[in-house]
């Protein structure tokens, strides 16, 4: 069962969510906090699996009160926002949350968006209780995993790759911002990635990723021609692809078809483009998420011989995505998150 403790400032909402996830038995509530100085104290003295936190609250406000918790607890935190405190949203993951949601009306939610909502976060507190490792902010960091290399890295020869593609769902923006991190600014090959995120928030997300990483950033425009050095982001609800020219040369193409797998930006739309248009030459990497959303085009890549890193069951916030594209046979390679980026500087 999941423990649960609700962080915010309005007792109104802390008493909707206790309702929400009172009515599935797999939570326990656990009990709940006004601001993130009493959050502190009572995660000091409760084995909570779950913290539901808010971001703008008085006292101490979240993005403080995790920093503060990650010290010594390995409790999921997961940050419920809301457009006026979408700028420090992206600070909550470099403190230790593990994932950030866009707060919902709990007072207008069907039953099908409950479940699901449900689920996400049953399934990212379930993943922490089974897999947690302490986890330094991407600054610090200064060893790589434990894992023998020897053991999950075959010898791997250098190709013409022509562009990096990432797909990425929960849990994947921190995920995003070690692997480009841990890749130096000098890497040969543009980046796109799809990420799948809610609207207001990929300004943001760009924003961060900007600050913390070696790369030039942006949102991707239709039309332009991918970059050495630039990562390219689909934008919220809008299909990313690739598609090559008359003039030989790759260009990014954004377009409004209907959401696939229910999803807009699918990562699926992405990589059965890089495979139709690269083929050989795709290089992919599939992280963290629910669902099987990649598995379709991660196959496809395969078949026209490109390569494909999934990202482990350990180090994924949720095991679904990486998991939908190993059993369906895709991967080249299954690798910690912090061994992803050798693995692809020795495939370029």
């Amino acid at each position: 069962m999941i423990k649960i403790l609700f962080v915010d400032d309005s007792a109104l909402i802390r008493s909707m969510l206790k309702q929400v996830f009172r009515e599935d038995s797999r939570f326990a509530i656990g009990g709940d906090a006004e601001n993130g100085a009493v959050a502190v104290e009572k995660a000091k003295t409760g084995a909570y699996d779950l913290i539901i936190m808010d971001i703008n609250m008085p006292v101490m406000d979240g993005i403080e009160a995790t920093r503060r918790i990650s010290s010594f607890s390995n409790a999921a935190i997961i940050m419920f926002t809301t457009e006026d405190s979408i700028e420090g949203t992206y600070k909550c993951l470099s403190a230790g949350a593990v994932e950030i949601i866009k707060k919902p009306n709990l007072a207008d939610m069907s039953g099908a968006f409950l479940n699901e909502f449900r689920e996400k976060i049953y399934l990212i507190a379930k993943s922490r209780q089974n897999n947690y490792s302490p986890r330094l902010p991407v600054a610090q960091a200064e060893t790589k995993s434990d894992i023998p290399q020897a053991t999950v890295m075959p010898e791997i020869h250098a190709k013409d790759y022509k562009i990096l593609f990432i797909g990425s769902s929960t849990g994947g923006p921190s995920a995003l911002q070690t692997l480009l991190h841990d890749l130096p600014g000098t890497f040969p090959l543009p980046i796109m990635i799809t990420q799948h995120i809610d609207d207001l928030f990929d300004v943001q997300l760009v924003k961060w990723l900007n600050d913390t990483t070696n790369f030039q950033v942006t949102l991707a425009k239709s039309g332009e021609e991918p970059h050495q050095g630039h990562v390219y982001i689909a934008p919220a609800k809008t299909h990313m692809q690739i598609s090559l020219g008359a003039d030989g040369c790759y260009r990014i193409v954004l377009n409004d078809d209907s959401p696939l797998h229910f999803l807009k930006p699918s990562v699926d739309k992405l990589f059965l483009s890089a495979a139709k248009s690269l083929k050989s030459k795709t290089l992919a990497v599939i992280l963290t998420g629910m669902g099987k959303d990649g598995a379709d085009g991660a196959a496809e890549i395969k078949k026209a011989g490109g390569f494909i890193i999934a990202q482990d069951e350990k180090t994924s916030v949720v095991f679904g995505m990486p998991k939908a594209v190993i059993e369906e046979g895709a991967a080249s390679l299954v690798l910690p998150l912090d061994m992803i980026a050798d693995a692809i500087e020795k495939s370029v």
